[in-house]
């Protein structure tokens, strides 16, 4: 199977993680950081980002251009677009005739709530191709009703070798409330609430010494962390929070899998689609609205020793058991582009 897939190659790119097990999988495999040219080139010098948020010059022409004749040369038997906001609608209708089309975006292609999350590309192709993964159930529904697109739901998940989680595993336990994640509104709220209740909660991310928690008594801001820090503070932290953004409320988004997968305690609304995933009480904790919130908090915080190890143990064995990680998610992708190319039917 030759996959054409057009989507970032930062470190921090789960697509990444795809072309990895697609490889291990047998597959060949052609990577096409369309996204990263885009920001590369408007991250390059002052007067290119003018050229850029002025829609003079966005660099997206030529990014079409290489990805046609990418297309061509590779001549792919799927090519997967992993959002897809720098690739024109003309290109799609182009491709389309010669190669299977199919679309997997982390965001959401009708809910975009800044510049980063999508724009009116992404929301004009979801009609051009010929499959969409989708980690929301709702997005499943309404795509293959007002479209008639065929979908797959594909949960976020986790990539975390046994020599980091070893490595972190025994982290001297920081008996507070964390956050990891960028700010928004509805993080910035949430979390100047638990702090004005007296809560002591540390914060990572990029952003937040620019927001008004950067000087509150209970909050201490720190930079983002990446790599075994990355783990190692979502694993040691009593209470590790998860904040939905706009467009995963009533889902799910990436932490729901990795805090467990390394055995943090994680705090996180409630969804369906979550309490499916792990079970309440014993693996995750969910709250409903600000009072249950603060309530489990104050639950979480009370806990014995003992009853946390119980609880981090179940969170890290239930993501193994129930194949949570990101080679199980490429298997079922793998599995789908098979039935894909074959011409079965997922409706």
């Amino acid at each position: 199977m030759k996959i054409l897939l057009v989507g970032s190659n930062k470190h921090y790119a789960i697509e990444r993680y795809y072309v990895k097990y697609f490889k291990e999988l047998g597959a060949e495999v052609f990577h096409f950081p369309s996204a990263d040219i885009v920001f590369d080139f408007h991250s390059k010098n002052i007067i290119n980002k003018v050229l850029f948020h002025s829609k003079i010059y966005s660099a997206y022409g030529p990014v079409n251009r290489q990805l046609i004749n990418v297309a061509h040369s590779f001549n792919p038997d799927i090519i997967w677009i992993f959002k897809g906001m720098e690739i024109y609608p003309e290109t799609l209708n182009l491709l389309r005739k010669d190669y299977k089309l199919v679309n997997y975006n982390p965001d959401h292609p009708f809910i975009i709530p800044g510049p980063g999350s999508g724009n009116a590309n992404v929301t004009m192709n979801v009609g051009l191709f010929h499959l969409h993964f989708c980690y929301q159930r709702s997005l499943q529904q309404q795509i293959e009703t007002e479209f008639g697109i065929q979908t797959v739901f594909l949960p976020f998940g986790f990539e975390l070798s046994d020599d980091v989680y070893q490595s972190v595993k025994n982290t001297n336990e920081i008996k507070k409330v964390c956050f990891i994640g960028n700010p928004d509104k509805i993080r910035i709220e949430t979390i100047k609430h638990i702090a004005e209740k007296g809560f002591e909660i540390d914060v990572y991310g990029h952003g937040w010494n620019k927001t008004n928690l950067k000087n509150h008594r209970n909050v201490t801001v720190s930079d983002a962390v990446y790599g075994s820090d990355y783990w190692s503070k979502l694993m040691q932290y009593r209470v590790q929070l998860n904040i939905f953004r706009i467009h995963n409320i009533g889902s799910h988004n990436m932490r729901t899998f990795e805090i467990p997968a390394v055995g943090g305690i994680q705090l996180a609304p409630y969804s369906k689609e979550q309490s499916l995933f792990f079970e309440e009480g014993k693996e995750i904790f969910l709250y409903k609205d600000d009072k249950s919130l603060l309530d489990k908090i104050n639950t979480i915080l009370a806990l014995t020793t003992h009853e946390t190890n119980i609880i981090r143990n179940n969170a890290r064995q239930r993501s193994i058991i129930s194949g949570y990680s990101y080679a199980d998610r490429a298997l079922l992708v793998f599995k789908t582009f098979k039935s894909l190319i074959n011409g079965d039917n997922f409706l």
